[in-house]
């Protein structure tokens, strides 16, 4: 018998399989009995239909929960579909519908995503061209988000198209970007360089250790690049950044734009978002085409519209700050692709140029002309 003092809400409110749903409470559970309940359809299709009936469902009856882990996270736990099938009060087929969950490891961090969400539509980036994903609900005790799935294409299928299509779709990225920079500051934390410094030795000791020929060249680049973040680290007014603005996080089609995944948001330069941008674009058409070059068309596209949306004192110190940021990310996208992932692709052996490159040019101009 459970004891009631020692239940869960979600066990008080829904009642139902109290065991499990306190289990998945439980500091304790370990993460494949955490999978286990986060996809079981009998408690995920009675928890959503709880949840959400009144405010999503228009009232319709969820007669089936199909869930599917989507990928593991390197922030969440999890990210999982769940396919609805709703019916109506006879119980026929009325509709169906997918919704995200992303189960956390941290519940603070779930629970400041799901606030993120929300302050964000309410600032604009919501019912328009311009979006983040719908933000439903966040079960505490699961330490679950869930939102409204997003329709169209991730950004990277248009890397290196070089066509009208391609390019506009850049430009309303670029859009997207420049109005959060130019959303009022919200009370998150300010990311720290120092930070920054303990990324670049990291990466600079992790590839060196796989790469020995190049331990002491990577070691200078990742001491180089610091300095050049160092310089300016203290004079930049910090704005609110996405932190992990890449193509794999940015859903377009023709008449807008979602950016999902705010694990990382924060305050910060706007240059690291501009920076990170470049880089996994130039990364992408480098595994589609062989060259790192192949999406510069639309990195020139995404540029021009970034500065054209900001003001002129806004963007007037960019240039030169956003090759620092673009040197950070590279080296950390090249040990995630050799060490994490385990490839050995050719694009490694573009590393010492490839940032030598960064931290030479005066503007990010000389790097995609």
């Amino acid at each position: 018998m459970n004891d009631p003092k020692r239940q869960t809400q979600l066990t008080r409110d829904f009642g139902h399989a109290p065991d499990r749903i306190d289990q998945l409470a439980s500091p304790s559970t370990s993460r494949g009995i955490a999978l286990e309940i986060l996809t079981s359809p009998d408690i995920m299709r009675d928890l959503l239909q709880t949840k959400l009936s009144k405010v999503h469902f228009d009232g319709l009856i969820l007669g089936q929960c199909r869930p599917k882990v989507l990928k593991k996270h390197h922030t969440s736990s999890y990210v999982i579909a769940y396919t609805l099938t709703l019916l109506n009060k006879g119980g026929r087929h009325a509709r169906c519908l997918e919704l995200i969950g992303k189960a956390y490891a941290s519940g603070a961090m779930g629970e400041r995503a799901y606030r993120t969400l929300q302050v964000l539509r309410v600032r604009g980036l919501g019912n328009g061209s311009l979006n983040v994903p719908t933000p439903l609900c966040y079960f505490s005790d699961l330490k679950l988000l869930i939102q409204e799935s997003v329709c169209g294409l991730p950004l990277r299928q248009y890397l290196a198209w070089n066509d009208s299509a391609a390019s506009g779709r850049m430009r309303m990225v670029a859009h997207w970007l420049a109005k959060l920079h130019q959303i009022e500051a919200i009370p998150e934390g300010i990311g720290c360089h120092e930070e920054d410094e303990s990324s670049l030795q990291n990466v600079a000791y992790r590839l060196g250790e796989q790469y020995p020929h190049l331990a002491s060249r990577l070691q200078e680049l990742a001491s180089s690049t610091w300095q050049r973040i160092a310089c300016f680290k203290n004079t930049i007014p910090s704005v609110m950044v996405h932190g992990d603005f890449h193509p794999a996080n940015i859903v377009v089609t023709r008449n807008g734009v979602t950016v999902i995944d705010f694990d990382q948001f924060r305050r910060s330069d706007p240059a690291r978002d501009l920076g990170n941008i470049i880089v996994q674009m130039r990364n992408m058409a480098y595994f589609a085409t062989g060259s790192l070059e192949a999406s510069n068309p639309e990195i020139r596209a995404f540029l021009n519209a970034y500065f054209a949306a900001m003001s002129r004192a806004a963007t007037e110190a960019l240039a030169g700050r956003i090759v620092a940021f673009a040197a950070l990310t590279f080296l950390e996208s090249m040990c995630y692709i050799s060490c994490l992932r385990g490839e050995c692709s050719g694009v490694l052996s573009t590393v010492p140029a490839e940032v030598d490159r960064f931290l030479r040019a005066a503007t990010v101009g000389d790097i995609v002309e």
